[in-house]
This record gives structure tokens, C-alpha cells and sequence, in this order.
């Protein structure tokens, strides 16, 4: 799928903001509120896009890097190796908990476990630097199988991040043809739709009569609906969501309980969190370094560089709905740097 358009450049994101912020709108009305989003939600959002736009465009315009760093230790053996391994580990974690947490609530409560937080990053990382540097068609099956198997725990995010970020790698590598590109679209949006709705159903406390596309207008509502109860608190949790990201604690379950104030699990935009803690101010400085870094990660898409900018668009991406509050993709953030700083330094 050849194209003088980078469809993947940082500017993505936007596009991915107003696109569901336009499907939150829609979804007010039919799904949730008695009244549309207020005009502050939407106000914030544009300026956030436009705080990132201005980040991306800083080292665009003036950040030349023409060297990358690759990471020549890591065979093509040893990648796949661990990709395997990963596989294996999340078969692992099934099989301790007792189920398939996709079926049943209270597993999918617990299933984000120690062994899949090792075996989801790795797994992620291993499939896109495995088809970033050693390309075979056979890989694919690997990258569907991964999707299966983790998307077994129930969580959309988890299909999205794999095959998304598989996705995008491809199509820097030119090996997606037309229809092999409508096939892989059909599959993540099929998968996303399907993991969504059976997870919903198996909720015993709940009763949803939605079907599956309805859902995902309603949970984009939903979401932008905790925003906007968010706004008028912005900056007065003074870090303490950043703490709790970087140490113990559900920040998610903690948006819930000082939000909506009841215990619940909640996700609240790539804005709230940052806009409880530290205001404006805080939503600023976030965006305009996602807009830097993104770019700067842009501009290394080289090598093993495809996977990793891959890897992190896609989940920066998932953040649009759930919220920076994730410490694994974080981490993967601190290899992004890494790769980033290193490749600076060889430059000089």
C-alpha cells in the first residue's frame, strides 16, 4: 500500500481525538445524556489538539536526525523466541486463573495479573521489532494468534495494541496491499467490536440491550461524560493520580471514587487524569511533549525504529479513550527515550 501520504505521521492522534469526540457527541444524544456534551468538554479538546499539533511541529521543523540506533544483538532467533515465550506465559495465566476471563466478569477482574503484564509488553514488542527487522509473511499467524490469546482477558485494548501497532509496522515496511490492508482493518474492528460485546455481556450485575456498534457510541459518550464532570475539579488532586501510576493503587478506580463517587472503575479520556491532578497547565505540558516526542520518534522510523514508534502510536492512541494511566506502557515510553537518546548521540 504505497503512498506519498504518511497516513501514520503523529498527526494521527488528532484526527483520532475529534473522531471520537465527534462519536461521543453522537452518542449523548441517543445513549446517555439529557443534554449534549457542554461546550467547555469541547473547547479542551480543541485546545489540547492544538497544544500537541504545536509540540509535533517544533521538532519538525527543527530536529534533523539522520542516523537511528539498531539493535544488532537481538537475532532473529532470539526475537522470536521470546515472542513464543510471551504466548506461552499468557497460556499460563489463563490456565492459573481457572477460565477465560473474555466469559466471565469476575475473572476479567483479575486478570491483568503479574505474568501478563510481563507477557503482554513483551509479546507487543517482540511481534512488531520481529516484523520491523526480520519480515516473513508466516509472522502474520503469529500476530493473530497473539491477538487471540490475549484478547482472551477480555480487554479490547489488548487486540488493539497488537494488531494496531502490527498494523502500522506493515504498512512502513510497504507490505500491505490493498486487500490484505481492508482485511486487517476488517479484522481489528471486528475484533474490537466483538471483545467489547461479549465482555459486556458477561457482566452479571449489568444488562445491556445494546448491540455491539451502538456500544462503542455509547461508551465514547460515557467517557466524555466523566471528562466533563472532571473539568470543574481540574487541578485538584495535585499528583496524586501520577503517584499512584508510577507506584500502587488503581487510578482508574480512583477517577471513579473522586469523580463520580462510587467505587468503580473508570476510564476518562488522554485528558482527565492530567487535568484532575494539574489543571490546564498540566493538560499543556502532556500534549506538548506527546506532539515532540511523537515526532522526534517519527523521524527514527528506521530498523527496529518502525516497530517501536509503531508500538507507541498505537497505545497513545488507545489513550484518546482510557486515559495515560497505564505504568506498562509508560514503560514502553522509557524504551521509546532510550532509543530516542541514543540515536540523538550518534548524530553528534
Amino acid at each position: 500500500m504505497k503512498s506519498k501520504i504518511d497516513y501514520f505521521n503523529p498527526l494521527i492522534l488528532v484526527v483520532g481525538i475529534l473522531a471520537f469526540l465527534a462519536m461521543g457527541y453522537v452518542g449523548s444524544f441517543n445513549y446517555r445524556f439529557e443534554d449534549p456534551l457542554k461546550l467547555e468538554v469541547i473547547l479542551t479538546v480543541i485546545f489540547a489538539c492544538i497544544v500537541f499539533i504545536a509540540g509535533y511541529f517544533i521538532v519538525e521543523r527543527k530536529i534533523d536526525i539522520k542516523s537511528h540506533y539498531d539493535f544488532d544483538f537481538l537475532s532473529e532467533k532470539l526475537i522470536l523466541g521470546l515472542a513464543v515465550i510471551a504466548l506461552v506465559l499468557q497460556a499460563l495465566n489463563l490456565v492459573l486463573l481457572g477460565g477465560i476471563p473474555l466469559f466471565n466478569s469476575t475473572l476479567k477482574a483479575n486478570a491483568t495479573t503479574n505474568i501478563w503484564r510481563i507477557a503482554y509488553p513483551l509479546f507487543l514488542i517482540m511481534i512488531n521489532l520481529l516484523l520491523a527487522k526480520h519480515y516473513n509473511r508466516k509472522y502474520l499467524g503469529l500476530v493473530l494468534a497473539g491477538a487471540l490469546i490475549f484478547g482472551l482477558n477480555g480487554y479490547r485494548t489488548s487486540v488493539l495494541g497488537i494488531m494496531g501497532s502490527s498494523f502500522i509496522t506493515l504498512y512502513y515496511l510497504n507490505k500491505i496491499s490493498r486487500k490484505v490492508g481492508a482485511a486487517f482493518i476488517a479484522l481489528i474492528v471486528i475484533g474490537l467490536m466483538a471483545v467489547g460485546y461479549i465482555a459486556s455481556q458477561s457482566i452479571t450485575t449489568q444488562h445491556w440491550t445494546l448491540n455491539p456498534l451502538e456500544l462503542v457510541f455509547y461508551r465514547a459518550a460515557f467517557t466524555l461524560e466523566v471528562f466533563e464532570k472532571i473539568i470543574p475539579l481540574a487541578g485538584t488532586t495535585n499528583g496524586h493520580i501520577l503517584g499512584m501510576i508510577f507506584s500502587s493503587g488503581s487510578p482508574r478506580t480512583f477517577v471513579g471514587e473522586y469523580v463520580l463517587h462510587y467505587t468503580v472503575c473508570l476510564t476518562s479520556t488522554l485528558f482527565g487524569p492530567v487535568m484532575l491532578d494539574f489543571g490546564y497547565i498540566g493538560l499543556a505540558i502532556q500534549m506538548i511533549f506527546m506532539g515532540a516526542f511523537l515526532g522526534l520518534l517519527n523521524k527514527l522510523k528506521k530498523g527496529f525504529g518502525i516497530g517501536i514508534y509503531s508500538i507507541i502510536l498505537t497505545h497513545t492512541i488507545i489513550w484518546i479513550e482510557t486515559g495515560p494511566t497505564d505504568i506498562m506502557i509508560w514503560f514502553l515510553y522509557l524504551i521509546g527515550l532510550i532509543y530516542v537518546i541514543i540515536s540523538l548521540k550518534k548524530r553528534e
